[in-house]
């Protein structure tokens, strides 16, 4: 499989994240933390859009009231894109040089949500949150990144990418209570920085590999069956679109040879689902 380009016409990312398809609109969102703005790509009509926000962005939702639910450094926010108004959903204060990081839903649609330590020489100071009654409920501390999660096919397993660790932790996962147990390693590698994870409709994990040139996929016994190479080394985060993969990528970190190198970092890529 060779990744193409989502689309030739759209903008690079400095740190693009927070892959995300809405099905209902046909629409791919995406985020670029750095940049401070939220790109949606409208596929039928290969439209895009962006905004700019106030802080760094991680993540993007759509929301059942037609807006979009944004993870700022500070906090979950509604956003009105026809306005660009932030209005508060839960704020959290953090320890300086943190923000918060990946987000995703579970199966029942409740918001899992990640922060990281950006300084030079981070501690074991981020966590893992989960949103409840209006509020950031922290379940896990000690990560230096807190970073993509995905749910089993039938919700009954939870994965998490501590990167700064190299592992990607599971958990048995009580749907109806939304309570993880039982953590245990899935997969862990030397010098491997997993950071954005999908599961797809084969219950394969998808993990997009930051400075691997690569989106992984293993099955659920964490065995790897399959590498997908990509002409850029910051792999960041992924999701199933109509039988497609759309990766997002980043070229944040890298010199200007490292860029002449890989002008293609930053974009967006799609590959087809394999069989």
């Amino acid at each position: 499989m060779i990744p193409q380009l989502l689309d030739e016409d759209l903008p690079k990312s400095q740190l693009g994240e927070g892959a995300f398809w809405d099905g209902r609109s046909s629409t791919f969102y995406w985020v670029d933390i750095k940049g401070k703005a939220v790109h949606a790509f409208q596929m039928e009509s290969r439209s895009h859009q962006s905004w700019s926000v106030s802080k760094e962005v991680s993540f993007v939702f759509t929301s059942a009231t037609g807006g979009l639910v944004l993870g700022l450094r500070d906090g979950i926010y509604d956003f009105d894109p026809a306005t660009g108004r932030e209005t508060p959903i839960a704020r959290i204060e953090l320890p300086h040089d943190h923000r918060l990081n990946d987000g995703k839903l579970d199966p029942k649609g409740r918001l899992w949500v990640g922060s990281i330590n950006t300084s030079p020489e981070p501690s074991e100071t981020a966590g893992l949150y989960v949103l409840k009654n209006g509020m950031l409920e922290l379940f896990e501390g000690g990560f230096t990144n807190a970073n993509g999660k995905a749910w089993s096919t039938d919700g009954a397993l939870m994965y998490h990418a501590d990167t700064g660790r190299g592992t990607i932790w599971v958990y048995d996962y009580d749907l109806e209570q939304g309570v993880p147990t039982n953590k245990r390693v899935f997969v862990k590698k030397d010098g491997w920085s997993p950071d954005g994870l999908c599961m797809d409709p084969e219950n394969r994990l998808l993990v997009a590999v930051f400075g691997g040139a690569a989106l992984e996929i293993y099955t659920h016994r964490g065995d790897l069956i399959q590498s997908v190479e990509l002409p850029v080394p910051n792999v960041t985060s992924s999701d199933i679109a109509d039988g497609e993969i759309i990766i997002t990528t980043a070229y944040d970190g890298m010199s200007d040879a490292d860029q002449r190198r890989a002008p293609m970092s930053g974009a967006v890529f799609c590959v087809p689902l394999p069989g």
